[in-house]
């Protein structure tokens, strides 16, 4: 059996099983066409695997730019402000994984949660769907005192601000490195043991 040129290219040899275009395609071109002119699967391996390194590589990017920021924040006397940031982070990550969004939409809930624990409630002609879910999720630790609500507040615009500068001119750099930094967690395995 002769190997076969890669249809997109036509001039390397096709080596990767392309399950959107049922051919096989150069790995340069599946790089270079993924999920622009070739409508990948969701399921596709190489479109996973990719993804996956994507995420490792901005949540390294996200942890460099991190700790800068941190240093900013001590020079400034407000690391108190940093704990409820990291909760902040780790909440959206999980709402993330489930609720697909860009980081302009991560922003827009920061900024929503804000201003609902604003001492002045203003009434909001525009909801976000993740800022509501980011408050159905924290609301009840400040109503509970596990949360002070000034200090969370001030963490919602102050990550706000960080990721509007973290993001430049790429619209999921930081959601992007907030999934690689807290990955989906895995599901309970315990129970039946499969053996073969």
């Amino acid at each position: 059996m002769s190997a076969e040129r890669c249809p997109l290219c036509d001039k390397r040899l096709g080596e990767r099983r392309c399950p959107a275009l049922d051919a096989l395609i150069c790995s340069t071109c599946c790089g270079t066409h993924r999920q622009k002119s070739i409508a990948c699967p969701s399921g596709c391996s190489y479109l996973i695997a990719a993804e996956r390194r994507r995420r490792e590589r901005k949540a390294r990017e996200l942890e460099q730019a991190w700790r800068e920021f941190e240093e900013a924040l001590a020079r400034r006397g407000m690391e108190d402000l940093l704990p409820y940031m990291e909760v902040l982070k780790y909440a959206l990550a999980q709402l993330l994984h489930h609720h697909p969004a860009q980081d302009a939409d991560v922003a827009a809930a920061l900024r929503h949660l804000a201003r609902r624990l604003s001492p002045i409630e203003l009434v909001e002609p525009y909801l976000p769907k993740l800022g509501e879910l980011l408050e159905q999720g924290l609301l009840p630790l400040v109503r509970e005192g596990k949360l002070h609500p000034q200090g969370l507040r001030e963490a919602c615009e102050g990550l706000a601000a960080f990721l509007e500068h973290f993001s430049h001119e790429e619209p999921d750099r930081f959601v992007t490195a907030l999934l690689g930094t807290y990955p989906p967690e895995e599901p309970d395995r315990s129970g039946i043991i499969l053996r073969p």
